[in-house]
């Protein structure tokens, strides 16, 4: 059980799909509600790391629509969880 603000889930889990659209690379990643979105990719070319992404409740099994994201952007999921 996280001991964060407990009106949350803590239960919440994002997942996603980064691309760098200049050289083609990307790739998927998981983390936790709160966390930041962070695809770790080192590039000599311009151009920016967009995701797509979203959340799924483990506890109630809520899951949201997708969020279009940047590189190193900071995700909360804004969850109340009923199933505590």
């Amino acid at each position: 059980m996280s001991t964060t603000s407990p009106e949350y889930a803590p239960d919440v889990v994002w997942g996603g799909q980064w691309e760098h659209p200049v050289c083609g690379a990307s790739g998927e990643a998981t983390w936790g509600d709160e966390e930041t979105a962070y695809a770790g990719h080192e590039c000599e070319n311009d151009g920016e790391v967009t995701w797509s992404a979203e959340w799924r409740c483990d506890a109630c099994g809520a899951t949201s629509g997708p969020y279009l994201l940047g590189d190193d952007s900071p995700t909360y999921s804004d969850h109340e969880c009923g199933e505590d």
